[in-house]
């Protein structure tokens, strides 16, 4: 008996010493500041200057650059903090890039993106650095592309997706979705332009999926059109074709698209006459790849031709950019190594990620069996009585469950509390934004100044609940198919706003706003528009 009690109490002091260690450790990593690069006392410009900068950006590009060229024309910039004025460098490049006016007098930006790269490994937390980080390696990249600097554009696309999937892979903010798209893009264009075909294939269908997620038709049209250039590449043209009619159907690249396709289905076939009038057309259109295919079989064909004037021009051109491609051969080599390495660096951060997962497991798995034991160690004596109680409980409650009480309905004046909702501050707020603005279905992402804040949502579902009582939670009780921000979704359409203006206010594409609208309405089963059915629904609450 004193063995027993001696080794229940060890293992309840055990289960507590574990509980206090845990307790500790989550306490000890809430405590640790999360540092960030930017403050406003130390990079005031950074939320002045620099920001009214990338709302033009994102509104119109050339106005940006006439901005940052008025602020550079000034001198403005000399008087700003270093990270400051390595942060408009970088958007200015941007800015250039995005106004097609890269040029060799553009910035150069390899001295700004060391200085990030430094700067990230002192806030390594920091997202908003990070992604200035990935942005410089980016429109570095565009530069060396620009300069036929094809390796080092290779490295600085794959440091960029390096950077993004290490600290963006499970955000769904559309901006870093569609930048990483466009850096895979880029790599893509790289490894496409040497014929690297298993590594351009993967990294085109990477973009594709990305562009997809944030409704960029463009994207994926561009995306699936070079994964056709892969096929093609690779001399399987049947597929080649079916992709770029799958890309023309998105997007309108043009009949041309097809040619080399089709004069290779032709080639094969034997059926020269057509072979050549398309191979020929590709010969005058295509890019390098496909030139070079060309002018193989159109010297093939002229030769069984007995045109010899025509076959020697082919051979030759043939000829001559084989050898240019050979002697390509080691920039060739260091691409694909280049690009092998971000597969190696995603193995090895799963491998990590597998490691960590089973140490916690099993840190888990102890603690819950410590735990557990000393429970049931300490209640053993008491296991006989408890199934006593459970019988007598049982017994004594062996009659027909009482019926539900419902909550009694709340009687409110319905016309003034709806009137009392349309007059609150928040919600002439938000309709004196949207006022005046043509906000049509392709044109949302003009205004991304509009997208509300955390505090105005949270004051927009206030204002409800204070003309509607208990409103939000009722919801929510009624439909468990709903979420929070279906429930701010329904405030907004009970002001009687449409599905476009709906998106800028919650930053979201239209159509991801007008599905948001559809899945609430099969969930309410409302048969008219949003702010019909939550009127229909509050009416039933309250009238």
């Amino acid at each position: 008996m004193h063995t027993h009690l001696s080794y229940t109490i060890i293992m309840r002091r055990l289960a507590h010493i574990s509980s206090i260690i845990s307790l500790a450790l989550a306490i000890l990593i809430s405590c640790v500041p999360h540092k960030k690069a930017f403050q406003e006392k130390t990079s005031p410009h950074h939320f002045a200057e620099l920001q009214q900068a990338r709302n033009l950006m994102v509104a119109d590009r050339s106005q940006a650059l006439a901005f940052l060229d008025s602020l550079q024309q000034c001198n403005a910039t000399a008087s700003w903090a270093e990270i400051e004025q390595q942060e408009f460098l970088l958007l200015r490049a941007e800015a250039l890039y995005k106004n097609r006016r890269l040029s060799k007098d553009s910035p150069e930006l390899t001295s700004t993106t060391l200085f990030f790269d430094s700067l990230a490994t002192l806030f390594p937390d920091d997202a908003e650095l990070r992604f200035l980080q990935a942005n410089a390696h980016y429109y570095l990249g565009t530069e060396h592309r620009f300069q036929q600097q094809d390796v080092s554009a290779a490295s600085d696309f794959v440091s960029a997706l390096k950077i993004m999937r290490e600290r963006f892979s499970k955000t769904k903010d559309p901006l870093a979705t569609r930048f990483t798209a466009l850096s895979y893009f880029r790599l893509g264009e790289i490894l496409i332009s040497y014929n690297i075909q298993s590594a351009a294939f993967e990294v085109f269908e990477a973009a594709k999926d990305l562009f997809s997620q944030v409704d960029d038709t463009l994207g994926v049209a561009a995306s699936i059109r070079n994964i056709g250039e892969v096929y093609q590449s690779n001399k399987d043209y049947e597929k080649a074709l079916a992709k770029f009619q799958e890309a023309n159907r998105l997007w309108d690249f043009g009949n041309n698209l097809y040619d080399h396709a089709l004069g290779g289905i032709f080639f094969n076939h034997q059926q020269m006459d057509s072979a050549c009038t398309y191979l020929e057309r590709s010969f005058s259109n295509s890019g390098p790849y496909a030139r070079i295919d060309a002018s193989a079989k159109l010297a093939e064909i002229y030769r069984g031709k007995e045109d010899k004037e025509k076959e020697d021009y082919y051979t030759m051109f043939y000829v001559q950019n084989s050898i240019r491609e050979a002697n390509r051969s080691s920039d060739k080599m260091e691409i694909e190594f280049i690009a092998d390495s971000l597969h190696e660096s995603q193995a090895t951060k799963a491998e990590q990620g597998i490691n960590w997962g089973i140490i916690l497991l099993v840190v888990a798995a102890l603690l819950v069996i410590i735990v557990l034991a000393s429970i049931i160690i300490h209640n053993r004596h008491r296991i006989s009585s408890i199934e006593k109680q459970l019988s007598t409980i049982k017994r004594q409650n062996q009659g027909e469950p009482k019926p539900k009480e419902h909550a009694p309905k709340l009687h409110i004046d319905f016309d003034q509390a709806l009137e009392s909702f349309m007059k609150a501050p928040i919600t002439k707020k938000i309709h004196k934004s949207v006022e005046g603005k043509d906000i049509m279905t392709k044109s949302v992402g003009l205004y991304p100044q509009l997208k509300l804040s955390e505090l105005e949502f949270i004051e927009v579902v206030h204002t409800a609940n204070r003309c509607f009582p208990n409103f939000s939670s009722q919801l929510l009780q009624d439909h468990a198919n709903l979420s929070t921000s279906d429930v701010r979704h329904c405030c907004l359409g009970l002001m009687g706003l449409n599905d476009a203006e709906i998106a800028v206010l919650e930053g979201l594409t239209y159509s991801g706003s007008n599905r948001r609208t559809n899945r609430i309405l099969a969930v309410m089963k409302g048969n008219a528009g949003l702010e019909e059915c939550v009127l229909q629904y509050l009416k039933s609450l309250y009238d």
